[in-house]
């Protein structure tokens, strides 16, 4: 018969089934902290380590418990998936340059949406404000090096450009569209030269930390105004990710002259950007 009251013959509460009363870990440490500001490091720092054995099972018990209480008041459901217990499959097959290529073969694409890298285009005054075009860091934590593609067509002689990546806004942001550039990653802004033809690689000055199986946006700026645009090659088709069915990166209003912020607003309003069809050749290598 089922004890309504919640307590052993002796009137005593039980917390959970055949239960020892005594918390020395979880109630204990977590006992002056309500579930609208314990946190999941919380959880964590309380549990770990704890040896996965018999004499063990109530305090395991009580750590879902309370991880699950926590994650209820602070609508945390993806926790389930994420916090502590792995991360979801990336979006892309794991993928990376085979030992000892060369050439372009050293190198994967920023963006696994595009078809073909055969055509070209000529940039025009697009290039004096950033463009944004998507990049996927796949299961890489680190940018070893990025490389730009132009034609055998060279810009004016001594002219630069410049690369950054960008944090993407998602559902947790409040006040912002979903998959807007939002903050430049820290000594990820670099130089190229674009009065050359073919790949052009560039090293980071510093360390790049990326989130691993993350979406970002790569924003593409000239240094200077040109005489001559260089050209670049381009995507020959693409799976509509953002700007719309023919070009496929994004430009905020109001941007300044040949740079690369280091943020936007939720108040930018952003459009498709002409700079290229598509997307331009732009690849990476990472590492861990």
């Amino acid at each position: 018969m089922s004890n309504p009251t919640g307590t052993d013959s002796w009137g005593d509460r039980v917390p959970l089934p055949d239960a020892n009363k005594r918390s020395p870990r979880v109630y204990t440490n977590l006992q002056n902290i309500d579930l609208s500001t314990v946190t999941f490091a919380n959880v964590e720092a309380t549990g770990d380590p704890i040896q996965i054995e018999d004499i063990n099972e109530d305090e395991l018990r009580r750590i879902v418990l309370v991880n699950l209480a926590r994650m209820c008041v602070a609508g945390e459901w993806t926790g389930l998936l994420e916090a502590g217990g792995g991360t979801d499959a990336a979006v892309f097959a794991p993928f990376s340059p085979a030992d000892g290529a060369t050439s372009d073969e050293a190198f994967i694409p920023t963006a696994p949406i595009a078809s073909g890298w055969g055509n070209s285009m000529t940039y025009g005054s697009q290039y004096d404000t950033p463009s944004h075009y998507p990049f996927y860091s796949g299961s890489y934590t680190e940018i070893e090096e990025m490389a730009v593609f132009f034609t055998g067509t060279t810009a004016t002689a001594g002219t630069t450009g410049s690369l950054a990546i960008y944090t993407l806004s998602t559902a947790d942001d409040t006040g912002w569209e979903i998959g807007r550039p939002m903050t430049m990653v820290t000594n990820s802004e670099m130089s190229y030269a674009t009065d050359t033809g073919g790949r052009v690689e560039i090293t980071p000055g510093s360390t790049v930390t990326l989130e691993e199986k993350t979406w970002y946006s790569i924003g593409i700026v000239g240094d200077q105004s040109y005489v001559t645009y260089p050209t670049a090659y381009r995507a020959s088709s693409y799976d509509l990710y953002w700007g719309n069915p023919n070009y496929g990166g994004l430009k905020a209003a109001g941007e300044t002259d040949y740079t690369l912020p280091s943020a936007y607003t939720s108040s930018d309003t952003w459009t498709a950007s002409t700079l290229s069809f598509h997307l331009p050749k732009l690849q990476w290598r990472g590492t861990n």
